[in-house]
């Protein structure tokens, strides 16, 4: 009779329960992420999801259902967390700008569907066991590919969820934030095979004792890897050569005042003037944030730039300061030019526009370096080798129009005596594996110049600042952020943030950073865990493909004969 309720006992839900299941998996996985504080859910957010593939399954069209709701659980996560991207503020009529909030945040669920679909696909074919590798494999592949192609968009890659709380992630100097993201997929697999044993199995002994031990798996795949965090957290000392340094906040409407030529003089004096009244001679950095100097700047002529030199001019008397900044740069080209580049009749060239970073200080160098991870539609034509007849439809934003130009390995700001700076610009802090090139390149400290200030006073710029907490973990580097406006503050190789800066005020903030050369596991050997997933989904694939064309066949007992068998 037992063994009767074991093969009777089904998971069956109604049409409206599967709806619910998809608006909870969206629900629990909105309110697990930053800046929320319910990081727990992170563990269960994906129950749902498997759930409805179980109850899919069986359907005629099980994998149109499965895309159905899992479409609809991934949508509600994406619009509750990232819905800001199309938020127009200020009061301005940036069409263009909402529009690209409503394209990433209906695109980008639909691009998460892909790995769930695998993943569906490879149970049925493969069984269960498979079926759930494929599952971890197929999603890290996702993410891994989604940080690196020209339709990048890394917010909601789940490693990331655990950005508020880095008392649970100091193992990321090991595993980067893919660790997290297979922390999270086993332990949802984990405990929704708990939930279903504990249905379908909970008047059967032997079942009894295997869900045990499932249970105590899953606490303990649940537990270490906090318990291993604590410790490396309440125990790690900073390290490195004290470096003084001064953020500035200057609080510019991107909007309104920012890229008004009309204002460029006074835009600079306030900086200026914010900046004398915190810096003086033990001051080894100042900060200045994303095209902190709005004015088109051209690299070809950049040491006799009438601005610049004004700015070096008013540091004059602190021989040892380095300024890091944002500028608008141009390069002018003569002969051949690049793909990014356009033409202007006024100048008879064709030239590049840049978000760049630069560094003045005493010396008459004046090193560079142009961000490179833009953001699709609003800074670049996504491939523009291949769709350059598009790129009028880029999406204008903070004065510049087209795709801008960027350079293809890190670069970092040396000083004298031999500190390196990463200067990373805006969301370049989102991706891991590409800020270590700072590191080897000879970076000690991360200094995030940023203007936060387009989407308002949302979740947008405190996401920013969480997950930068995750970049001082993994290379165990203190980090300094300077925003125009939105949060600026000063990160420690723990990952925590001190001097938080308020929202839509002017501030100066001041801190000793520890300028550490040491290289962590994570930044000698980068995303291994994405490239070991990589692997598993091609081998996944493959032997998917055999098995669809060598289907498992039964002998005259009626037992199953592998396909090596045959």
């Amino acid at each position: 009779m037992l063994l009767l309720l074991k093969e009777e006992i089904k998971m069956t839900t109604s049409r409206n329960q599967k709806y619910m299941l998809a608006v909870a998996s969206g629900m629990l996985l909105s309110l697990a992420w930053p800046p929320l504080p319910f990081f727990p859910l992170l563990f269960v957010g994906f129950v749902p999801l498997l759930w409805l593939e179980d109850v899919c399954s069986s359907s005629k069209r099980s994998a149109k259902n499965f895309f159905g709701y899992s479409y609809l659980a991934l949508l509600i996560w994406n619009v509750l967390t990232t819905w800001w991207v199309g938020a127009t503020v200020f009061g301005t009529k940036d069409i263009s700008t909402a529009l690209a909030g409503v394209f990433a945040n209906t695109a980008n669920p639909l691009l998460m569907c892909i790995p769930l679909l695998g993943f569906h696909r490879t149970k049925k074919r493969l069984g269960e066991r498979w079926g759930y590798v494929s599952l971890v494999a197929y999603w890290i592949t996702f993410e891994f590919i989604h940080l690196r192609w020209d339709l990048t968009w890394p917010w909601l890659t789940l490693g990331n969820g655990f950005a508020k709380f880095p008392q649970v992630m100091q193992w990321y100097e090991y595993t980067g934030v893919f660790g997290g993201t297979l922390w999270i997929l086993v332990s949802n697999i984990l405990i929704y095979e708990l939930i279903r044993k504990k249905i379908r199995n909970a008047a059967l002994p032997r079942d009894i004792i295997k869900r045990k031990e499932l249970l105590y798996t899953t606490m303990g795949i649940l537990l270490i890897p906090i318990i291993i965090s604590v410790s490396i957290y309440f125990t790690y000392e900073e390290e490195g050569s004290p470096q003084e340094v001064v953020v500035i906040q200057p609080n510019i409407d991107p909007y309104n005042e920012k890229f008004n030529f009309s204002t460029l003089d006074q835009q600079l004096d306030k900086l200026l003037k914010i900046s004398n009244e915190k810096i003086d001679a033990t001051t080894d950095y100042l900060v200045w944030p994303e095209t902190a100097i709005p004015q088109g700047i051209f690299l070809n002529d950049l040491t006799e730039d009438k601005t610049l030199k004004k700015v070096k001019n008013f540091f004059i008397q602190y021989p040892d300061l380095k300024l890091i900044t944002g500028i608008n740069a141009y390069k002018r080209y003569y002969s051949d030019h690049t793909a990014t580049a356009r033409y202007a009749e006024n100048i008879n060239s064709w030239f590049d526009a840049f978000n760049s970073a630069i560094q003045l200080d005493s010396s008459d160098r004046i090193p560079f370096y142009h961000k490179s991870k833009l953001v699709p539609g609003v800074e670049q034509m996504p491939y523009p080798q291949l769709f350059k007849i598009l790129e009028p439809l880029a999406i204008r934003m903070g004065g510049i129009s087209g795709s801008l130009g960027k350079q293809d390995h890190r670069d970092v700001f040396q000083s004298s005596d031999s500190i390196g700076v990463a200067p990373m610009i805006c969301y370049e802090s989102v991706y891991g594996e590409y800020s270590t090139e700072y590191v080897r390149r000879g970076g000690d400290l991360f200094f995030v110049i940023t203007n936060d200030g387009w989407w308002g006073n949302t979740a947008g710029h405190k996401q920013h600042l969480q997950y930068a907490r995750l970049r001082s973990i993994e290379a165990r580097r203190d980090l300094a952020q300077s925003a125009n406006t939105g949060t600026s503050a000063f990160i420690n190789q723990r990952g925590d943030i001190s001097q938080q800066t308020e929202w839509w005020k002017p501030a100066a903030i001041e801190a000793t950073l520890y300028a550490n050369e040491e290289l962590t596991f994570y930044v000698k050997h980068g995303d291994y865990i994405g490239r070991a997933a990589i692997f598993i989904t091609v081998l996944s694939i493959v032997y998917s493909l055999l098995r669809l064309f060598f289907p498992l066949r039964k002998n005259a007992a009626g037992s199953i004969i592998s396909v090596e068998k045959i």
